[in-house]
């Protein structure tokens, strides 16, 4: 695909161009794994596989004696679990016939369930190998989210000359220990010691054991990529009464699956909404006025309305096209957040749902600061 005509392409026409293409090539990268080619020339092959649907993305591959495994990592952008899931769900027959398709570094503890030891896991540091068992954890807890110090004589070696190595071999044994959704989201603070505590300690090998018990879940449960798509996260705001240009400066509550979107918004950050467009994704919100919306039950009926909404707006659009990922309530205007996987699908759809709804207007804009947003239905005034 040329450049120019993937500028253009929304993230659903990619994805399945870039199945298709991955169907053609994956024989070759199958046997680059098998005979255990060089690694700059298997990073080369997953790169050409993966360019029609992303500009940008991070890979591993494997084979777990069963399946090939591709692995498509987030690196530290949690905004990056929603496009990958999308990708994972339309891998075709064809792809799952050789490949397991999986969401975030994979923690080594699915292995244990096979009975093959967690702790026997190696990384290579400069020649030499460390154990997952041969690094010592201590944690502390405070609300569903842990502060994890580890002591391993060979990181220590490391500091404070090569300390960005040791914190990347640091973050990728954790993720190896508990999968790197759960590393990114429960995980407040990584510290690598330079000596161990007193206190008594544990290993990487145990830690998942402890995730489990301390959030009340089950192995599944920790290891399942929708889940965590599923989070929602309550939150409060001051108000500005006078905020009535759509920008949700009048938002008091609202919910979300993805704040980091929100607090990027807010911040006039654009890095997540520059690398979903790089992708031909689309993130944003309907807003519409509240003025209609009375009585004592007012704020049950704006929460249904919005609910209600975009479940029509998927219905409309299909799932393909449109995911839902919360929404806020104002003093003035109701929002509802999504991200377009093909944006005229999406706008479409919201036109023909709005239109029935009883509501005098609605808006689209992005979640960029800087953008206008545009007016999709107003009603007629006689």
């Amino acid at each position: 695909m040329k450049n120019d005509e993937k500028q253009f392409q929304s993230f659903r026409l990619r994805v399945h161009a870039c199945w298709e293409h991955f169907l053609q090539g994956e024989e070759q990268l199958r046997q680059l794994i098998d005979q255990k080619a060089d690694s700059e020339a298997i990073a080369e092959r997953i790169a050409s596989l993966l360019t029609p649907a992303f500009n940008d993305v991070s890979a591993e591959v494997g084979f777990n004696g069963e399946k090939h495994e591709l692995i498509l990592n987030l690196d530290g952008n949690w905004a990056r679990v929603f496009p990958l899931i999308y990708f994972q769900k339309q891998a075709p027959a064809k792809v799952l016939e050789h490949w397991n398709i999986l969401i975030g570094r994979q923690s080594r503890e699915i292995d244990r369930q096979k009975e093959k030891s967690l702790g026997d896991y190696q990384i290579q540091i400069s020649g030499n190998s460390v154990c997952i068992d041969e690094i010592q954890v201590w944690t502390v807890w405070e609300n569903e989210k842990a502060n994890v110090s580890i002591y391993c004589e060979k990181l220590a070696a490391l500091l404070p000359e090569k300390e960005s190595e040791a914190y990347w071999i640091a973050y990728v044994m954790l993720d190896y220990s508990v999968g790197e959704l759960a590393e990114m989201s429960y995980v407040r603070e990584l510290e690598v010691l330079t000596a161990p505590h007193a206190e008594p300690s544990m290993t990487l090998a145990q830690l998942p054991s402890q995730f489990m018990e301390q959030l009340s879940l089950t192995v599944e449960e920790l290891f399942d990529p929708e889940r965590y798509c599923a989070r929602y996260s309550a939150y409060r705001m001051e108000p500005n009464e006078d905020a009535d240009d759509g920008l949700r400066g009048d938002v008091f509550t609202g919910s979300s699956c993805l704040i980091s979107l929100l607090n990027a918004f807010w911040n006039e950050d654009t890095y997540i909404m520059d690398t979903f467009e790089q992708d031909g994704i689309t993130a944003g919100y309907f807003c519409y006025p509240l003025g209609g919306f009375t009585g004592d039950d007012r704020g049950a009926q704006i929460l249904d309305f919005r609910d209600n909404t975009a479940m029509m707006i998927e219905n409309t659009a299909g799932a393909e096209n449109f995911t839902y990922i919360g929404g806020a309530t104002g003093i003035h205007f109701g929002y509802l957040d999504f991200i377009s996987w093909d944006i005229k699908a999406v706008l479409d759809a919201a036109v023909s749902v709005f239109e029935k709804s009883g509501i005098d207007w609605v808006m689209f804009h992005s979640f960029r600061q800087d953008d206008e947003g545009i007016t999709l239905f107003e009603k007629e005034t006689t």
